[in-house]
């Protein structure tokens, strides 16, 4: 288990926790210090051995500075291999360049005696003030390391003063004495640049530490809700199976009771379905399977098809639902119709959470849709507004969080999870477009998704993006041979006993072995509707393979309870149609029903 996962660390504990953190930056920097230093020493180098030179010390000058600078390339390189070989612990090699900077500092250290042995008092005060300037630059290359900045400045420092002080003068008493405040000085900002160095790493690592304890929070949230999600579909949909049943049955025979409460059965399913969906929706989100694909669309059309989607469920609360289009706010005589660019599901998908919530949450009055075009005429805005209770000005950022929700204190599940406006921001940040939110309490709020507007219309290539697929009646009786294939007997047998009411022939198999045997015994399914996930680690794909490897090329359709973000990604893949549980049993049916219909029937 990590140290911050083990409750409060004692302060000493914590240093020592981040002392090998810090060395390491510490490293980090001064190794990058000596990469740039060569150069720089060199010049500095140069002035020194002209100074020592007009001193009097002619050619041991230079071969003084051809010394330094074989001194000074020999320590950039061993630094720099040493580094990269990554053989010495921080620790040591902050301890093994302090010797360096040292071993520096004495080869200077002999430069300085020699020149103050010359009778020339100029070269003096030129090589004091050349030294000084070059004490204030090694303070970077030290990286907060006092103990090796102290080291060289005992050497390269220690020798200057005492130089000074040997004249047995006031002025080189003066001139010492202001050298060793100058170093003193030094120090002090060594140290307390290798405190803020400490410092820095330290809110680093605490960052860091909350970061993974985040990220650990949000998986494990995950793999939760995809497991809670998995393990509730699977119930709910032998439930729904069964219901449908009774429903079909219920048509059948005639009986208003049986159809009341099959009704009711359905309603409640659906409510539950709702709520499963949202997290699906997040998981799908998450998963990064969602992809926004924009293209031309009418918006006409795509408010005409959501206004007959959510007519009925105003009329039941009792609301009005008003939607109208304007094609300008500053021309409205502009008779060109409005069209937008934009991946025209992903945008039903918004206004639909937005008008769901909008119709949910208002209790009298009623709920508009529209859409207009910007005034620069490059955007279209779509508003849905209502005359709700309105959102406080504090929360308004928090209603776009994951499970916040206003004014739902008892968590009354026919108000959702708080995932629909989670959703509609990470839909929105998908397709590009932006969210407004105006609102004030007691009068109700505006949701505005602003997308771009296609600027030339073109009424040939528009598609049907926007338009509400209707599925075609029911065939009641009419033959389909219905292969069902999943591990949970109570799904599998409550699925084929609802084809049956209907006057299908329907085969449930557990497995993979199932289905081979039933398609050798001549079983030959006009459709299949396969579990993702099935007992011994096996998926539904590998049952459609083997099946395809034999010869059977009937449709099929992936039913699965998954919301665990890589398993939706494989799912979504494999480039067959997925549904997801609960599954619906007379939508399901009819679903079959049109896909059949159109497709030539399978070998007998």
């Amino acid at each position: 288990m990590p140290p911050e996962a083990v409750g409060p660390v004692k302060p000493e504990a914590g240093a020592a926790r981040l002392r090998p953190l810090i060395e390491a930056e510490q490293v980090r920097l001064a190794v990058e210090q000596v990469r740039r230093l060569p150069l720089p020493h060199l010049l500095l180098d140069v002035c020194l051995t002209w100074s020592a030179a007009r001193a009097g010390l002619g050619p041991l000058a230079w071969i003084w500075l051809a010394l330094m600078t074989a001194a000074q390339v020999g320590r950039t390189a061993y630094v720099l291999r040493l580094h990269r070989s990554g053989r010495m612990t921080a620790h040591a090699m902050l301890a093994r360049m302090g010797h360096l900077m040292a071993g520096l500092g004495a080869v200077h250290a002999l430069l300085i005696v020699c020149v103050f042995m010359q009778p020339s008092q100029s070269a003096e005060y030129v090589m004091t003030m050349i030294l000084v300037g070059n004490a204030a630059g090694a303070v970077s290359p030290s990286a907060g390391y006092l103990r090796g900045y102290l080291e060289w400045a005992a050497v390269y420092g220690g020798t200057l003063v005492a130089v000074w002080l040997l004249k047995g003068t006031i002025e080189g008493a003066a001139i010492g004495l202001l050298v060793v405040f100058l170093f003193t000085v030094l120090s002090l900002y060594v140290r307390d640049q290798g405190r803020t160095i400490g410092d820095l790493v330290g809110l680093s690592e605490s960052l860091r530490v909350e970061r993974d304890r985040a990220e650990r929070a949000s998986e494990a949230r995950t793999r939760f809700f995809a497991a809670a999600s998995h393990d509730l579909r699977q119930p709910l949909t032998a439930l729904s199976y069964n219901a449908a049943t009774v429903q079909a049955l219920a048509q059948s025979s005639g009986d208003a009771t049986l159809q009341k409460v099959s009704a009711a059965i359905r309603r409640a399913l659906g409510e539950s379905r709702n709520l499963l969906d949202s997290l699906l929706e997040m998981s799908e989100l998450d998963a990064g399977v969602v992809k926004s694909q924009p293209r031309r669309i009418d918006v006409a059309r795509l408010l005409d098809d959501l206004g007959e989607a959510f007519i009925r469920a105003a009329d039941d609360k009792g609301l009005s639902f008003v939607v109208s289009t304007r094609s300008d706010r500053a021309y409205p005589a502009d008779p060109v119709p409005l069209q937008a660019h934009v991946d025209g599901g992903l945008l039903r998908r918004i206004l639909q959470n937005l008008i769901g919530n909008a119709i949910k949450f208002t209790s009298e009055g009623g709920v508009t849709l529209g859409a207009v075009a910007s005034a620069d005429g490059r955007h279209v805005i779509f508003q849905v507004s209502d005359t709700g209770p309105g959102i406080a000005p504090e929360v308004r950022e928090q209603v776009f969080e994951e499970f916040f929700q206003t004014g739902n204190p008892e968590r009354n599940r026919s108000r959702g999870l708080g995932l629909g406006l989670a959703i509609v921001r990470r839909l929105a940040r998908l397709i590009e477009a932006e969210i407004r939110l105006q609102s004030e309490l007691g009068r109700g709020s505006t949701f505005e998704v602003v997308v771009p507007r296609v600027d030339v219309p073109d009424i040939s290539r528009m598609g049907a993006e926007g338009r509400a697929s209707r599925p075609a009646p029911l065939a009641l009786g009419a033959t389909r041979r219905v292969l069902v294939v999943d591990d949970e007997s109570e799904v599998a047998e409550g699925l084929a006993t609802f084809l049956v009411a209907l006057g299908w022939e329907a085969r449930a198999v557990p497995g993979q072995e199932g289905a081979v045997a039933a398609w050798s015994q001549g079983f030959a399914p006009h459709a299949i509707i396969v579990d993702f996930r099935l007992t011994g680690g096996r998926t539904g794909l590998e049952v459609l393979a083997a099946l395809r490897h034999l010869g059977c090329h009937a449709p099929a359709w992936l039913v699965t309870g998954e919301t665990e973000p890589s398993r939706i990604l494989a799912a979504r893949e494999s480039g067959i149609p997925i549904l997801y549980k609960p599954v619906d049993g007379l939508k399901l049916a009819e679903m079959l029903d049109a896909v059949l219909t159109r497709s030539e029937p399978p070998r007998d």
